[in-house]
C-alpha cells in the first residue's frame, strides 16, 4: 500500500489579512473522513494542515516533498481554487511523479474546466469523497480503467473523462470514525466570539451528525458534493466521536456543523440526552447552526440543558421578495418567531446576513440591515451575495453575460464584489456592508446588551482588536 498526504494549503492569509484572529480553524472534517476510509483499506495517510500549523506556502511544500508520497489531496473551494493551483504546480516541480488529486464543492460542479486550466492536477472527485477514493487508489494500484470508478473525472487523450455521477452514500453507518487522531487539538480554534461566553475558544471539536441540507437556496453549492436532502449516521456514531474529543481532545468547544442541527428533532433530543446524561453539558460551549422554519421551543430547551450556548440561524434577507427569490422557503414572521424563542429558551443567537441578492435594491437591502437591527442578538455578520459555480446565481451571471473574475476574487471578505444585476454595483454593496457593520455594532442599546450578558473583558479586548484591525486593513487597501 502506497503513501497518501491530504494537505490544506495555507488560505487565511490571502482571504482574512488582519482579520485572522477573528476567524475560526477547525479540524478538517471531509479530509479526516476521507482518511479514515482509506486508513480502513490499509494505505498510509498523514494530513497537513498548513492553517492550523502556521506553515507558509514554501515550508509546507517542503514538508510534502520531504514525506515523498506517491498521493496528494485537498479540498477546495472557489475561492481557494486559483490558490490550490499554484500550490500543486510548486508540489509538482518538485514531486514530478506524485499523483494529485483534488474534490470539494467547486471541482465538483467545474471538474472539466478544473482539469483543463490546472495541469499539475491529475484527478478530479466529484461528490463525496469517502467511497470514492478508496476505489480510485485501488484502481490506481491494480492499473485498472479508471473509467470505471464512479464520480471522478480524468484527463486521457489530451481530453477529459467524467465517469458517470456516484449517488450520494445511502448508509453512513458503514463509514468509520474521522481520523481524528492525524490531527493535533491544539492546533484549532473557534470563532472569536465564542470566547464572548466562557472565555476560551478552543480545543474545539466539529461533529456532523449527518450529511446534506433540507434546504434549496439557490445561492448554495453544497448540494453538489452532498446532494439535496439530509442523511443523518446512527447516533452510536455521535456518541463515539463525542466522546473521542471530549476523552482524548479534551475539548471545551463543541460544533456541530450540520447545515440544519435542528431539521431532525429525535436525533437532536437523543445527542441532548446523552450529553445531559453524561455530565458533558458542564464542561461544552456547543454551537449549532440552524434554519428558522426548523426549531421548536422544547428541543431548544433540551438543546440549552445540554450545553449549547449558541445558535447561529440563515436570515440572509429582510425583504421577503428577495427571500422567496433565494427560494428560501422562510418567511420574516417565522425568522423573528425563531429568535424570540431561542432567546426564551436561553441561547445567545448568531444571524448570518446577505446583501445583493438577485433582485437587491438599496431599499430592500436597507430592509435587511433594519431586521438585524431589530432582532435581539448577539452577533450578526454581513456577506455580499457570491455566485458560486453550481448555483443558479453562477448560472444567472452565464446567461447574462456578466464578467466573471478570477477564482481568487469569489471570497466575501477581501474581494470586489461581483455584481449579479444592475441594480447595485460593487461600491454600493460594499457601502451596504460598512453601513451594516456600522449601524448593528455600534448601536447602544447592543452595546449595552452584549457587555451585560457576555464577558465584559473579552468582549471589549475583542472589540478594540477588531477596531485596530479594521484599521489596519483599511490603510492597507488605500495604499
Amino acid at each position: 500500500m502506497k503513501h497518501l498526504v491530504l494537505v490544506v494549503p495555507p488560505t487565511m492569509e490571502n482571504a482574512y489579512h488582519n482579520l485572522q484572529y477573528f476567524v475560526a480553524i477547525v479540524p478538517p472534517i471531509g479530509l479526516l473522513s476521507v482518511a479514515a476510509a482509506v486508513e480502513q483499506v490499509g494505505h498510509r495517510v498523514e494530513i497537513i494542515d498548513a492553517d492550523a500549523e502556521g506553515l507558509t506556502f514554501e515550508e509546507a511544500i517542503l514538508v510534502i516533498a520531504e514525506k515523498k508520497p506517491e498521493y496528494v489531496g485537498s479540498t477546495t473551494m472557489t475561492a481557494t481554487m486559483d490558490i490550490t493551483g499554484r500550490f500543486y504546480r510548486r508540489v509538482k516541480e518538485l514531486l514530478p511523479s506524485v499523483l494529485v488529486i483534488v474534490g470539494g464543492s467547486h471541482v465538483s460542479a467545474e471538474p472539466e474546466s478544473t482539469l483543463r486550466d490546472n495541469s499539475c492536477i491529475d484527478l478530479v472527485v466529484i461528490g463525496e469523497g469517502d467511497e470514492t477514493v478508496v476505489e480510485l487508489l485501488q484502481a490506481l494500484e491494480e492499473g485498472s480503467d479508471l473509467s470505471t470508478v464512479p464520480g471522478i473525472a480524468f484527463r486521457k487523450d489530451n481530453s477529459v473523462v467524467v465517469t458517470d455521477r456516484r449517488p450520494p452514500i445511502k448508509s453512513l453507518e458503514h463509514l468509520p470514525m474521522p481520523a481524528y487522531h492525524l490531527l493535533k487539538s491544539e492546533r484549532y480554534r473557534s470563532y472569536g466570539w465564542n470566547r464572548w461566553v466562557g472565555g476560551y475558544r478552543q480545543p474545539v471539536g466539529v461533529v456532523f451528525t449527518g450529511r446534506g441540507c433540507v434546504g434549496r437556496c439557490n445561492f448554495c453549492a453544497a448540494h453538489t458534493v452532498f446532494g439535496h436532502g439530509v442523511r443523518y449516521f446512527k447516533l452510536e456514531q455521535i456518541i463515539a466521536q463525542i466522546e473521542y474529543l471530549v476523552n482524548v481532545w479534551q475539548i471545551r468547544v463543541l460544533y456541530f456543523q450540520d447545515d440544519t442541527f435542528t431539521a431532525n428533532r429525535r436525533m437532536v433530543t437523543d445527542i441532548c440526552d446523552y450529553i445531559i446524561s453524561k455530565g458533558y453539558s458542564n464542561r461544552l460551549e456547543i454551537m449549532v447552526s440552524s434554519r428558522v422554519d426548523t426549531v421548536y421551543m422544547p428541543t431548544l430547551k433540551r438543546m440549552r440543558e445540554a450545553g449549547v450556548r449558541w445558535i447561529c440561524f440563515g436570515v440572509e434577507s429582510g425583504n421577503q421578495a428577495i427571500l422567496d427569490r433565494m427560494y428560501k422557503r422562510v418567511t420574516l414572521d417565522q425568522t423573528r418567531k425563531a429568535f424570540t424563542m431561542a432567546r426564551e429558551a436561553g441561547l445567545f443567537i448568531a444571524g448570518n446576513f446577505m446583501l445583493g441578492h438577485l433582485g437587491e435594491t438599496w431599499q430592500s437591502a436597507m430592509e435587511t440591515i433594519d431586521l438585524a437591527c431589530e432582532l435581539d442578538q448577539e452577533y450578526a455578520s454581513f456577506a455580499i451575495a457570491i455566485p458560486l459555480p453550481g448555483t443558479e446565481l453562477y448560472q444567472h451571471c452565464l446567461d447574462n453575460k456578466i464578467p466573471l473574475p478570477s477564482w481568487n476574487d469569489f471570497g466575501s471578505v477581501n474581494t470586489p464584489p461581483i455584481p449579479l444585476n444592475q441594480s447595485l454595483g460593487g461600491e454600493e454593496r460594499l457601502r451596504l456592508r460598512e453601513i451594516a457593520t456600522n449601524r448593528f455594532f455600534k448601536r447602544p442599546l447592543y452595546l449595552y446588551r452584549i457587555f451585560t450578558r457576555m464577558h465584559f473583558f473579552a468582549v471589549l479586548t475583542d472589540f478594540v482588536r477588531m477596531y485596530l484591525a479594521v484599521r489596519r486593513e483599511t490603510a492597507e487597501k488605500r495604499f
